[in-house]
């Protein structure tokens, strides 16, 4: 099997020839094969350089995109005022929305700036000397999650309970952007949309909250994208089992889900998620990214991704992956070392 071809087993339930292995590599691919972090991020020869470049040296089963799509192109493009440092994420300076005015205004909004051009040229070139054997996957937010950074997280909260028709008139006039932005991601190449419900999990936001204000806009997202052919993964932090949650989340036309961390230092069984989902559908390992991988020694991150892929061989519908993002300071040694356990595993 090639990469292609061994994710899409897994998502579609079927037998694979070893682990697929699919963290969420794009910060440190950026950092440690990147001319530099910014432009490995957002342009698009730079892009095609860095990605190239890990999977000579990683045997990682997809490409991962994303970081700067997310946190800065999708904003700035809808009026944020966003910095982009040359060596971390994109940083929102100033929100965009303050009324209902702002709300109508950016409705109008055309999403397709130079960076976002920029960024797209990055997946057409990706996708091209890929040959289709290696698939990509871009990070996405739902229309919850752009409206947090469009509005401002504790505004947007207050919103829920002060204006709550704002925050409903903010994720309508956002629906039909989100939508055509993943179209745009599929047309050029994009095989999996992988939403992080950054703003939406458990953590943040209570069942009842999630129910009144985000399942409807974002099951309007998801099945469209999924419509128009991608595979659509949701990606939350939280106890989606124990909040019910991930029941909502099996209502949409979705192909994977990717649990979180529960706090900064515990992540979800994965085996909960799966005794909850059987086989519906396939579920993504969630090794944390903030504890051995990022301060622990290689000796430490083998042990832990050895103790992953132990808990849950003879799954069906297994995907080896981290709880989110990978640091972008996370030492090569202690990717590579994750690398090599997957990649060395006895699966069958």
């Amino acid at each position: 099997m090639n990469a292609k071809e061994r994710m899409d087993a897994a998502i579609n339930m079927m037998p694979v020839d070893k682990v697929p292995n699919a963290p969420f590599t794009e910060a440190p691919v950026c950092n440690y094969f990147g001319s530099t972090f910014k432009s490995s991020l957002l342009e698009g020869p730079e892009m095609l350089k860095a990605h190239m470049k890990s999977l000579e040296e990683f045997k990682f089963d997809w490409v991962m995109l994303g970081m700067g799509f997310i946190g800065g192109i999708i904003p700035e493009a809808l009026d944020c005022q966003v910095k982009y440092p040359e060596d971390v994420f994109p940083i929102i300076e100033k929100t965009s929305i303050f009324s209902m005015a702002d709300v109508e205004r950016i409705a109008k909004n055309n999403m397709f700036t130079k960076r976002m051009d920029s960024f797209l040229e990055g997946i057409t070139l990706l996708k091209k000397e890929l040959k289709d054997e290696v698939p990509i996957a871009c990070e996405y937010i739902s229309p919850f999650t752009i409206a947090t950074r469009l509005r401002g997280t504790n505004e947007i909260m207050m919103d829920m309970y002060d204006n709550p028709e704002l925050v409903h008139a903010l994720q309508e006039a956002i629906v039909p952007l989100d939508i055509a932005l993943g179209k745009a991601l599929i047309d050029t190449g994009v095989d999996y949309i992988f939403y992080g419900a950054d703003m939406e999990c458990p953590v943040l936001l209570s069942p009842k909250h999630y129910k009144e204000f985000v399942h409807e806009p974002t099951t309007k997202v998801c099945n469209e994208l999924s419509r128009l052919g991608a595979k659509v993964l949701p990606h939350m932090c939280g106890d989606i089992v124990k909040t019910g949650i991930v029941d909502l989340l099996l209502e949409m036309d979705i192909h994977g889900i990717m649990p979180g961390n529960l706090t900064q230092e515990k992540v979800l069984d994965i085996r909960e998620l799966k005794e909850k989902v059987k086989d519906r559908i396939c579920i993504f390992d969630n090794i944390n990214p903030n504890g051995p991988l990022l301060i622990g020694k290689p000796e430490e991150v083998a042990k832990e991704t050895l103790a992953h892929l132990n808990r849950a061989k003879g799954m069906s519908g297994y995907i080896f992956s981290t709880a989110g993002t990978s640091s972008p300071f996370t030492p090569k040694e202690n990717y590579l070392a994750m690398d090599r356990e997957v990649i060395n595993f006895q699966w069958n």
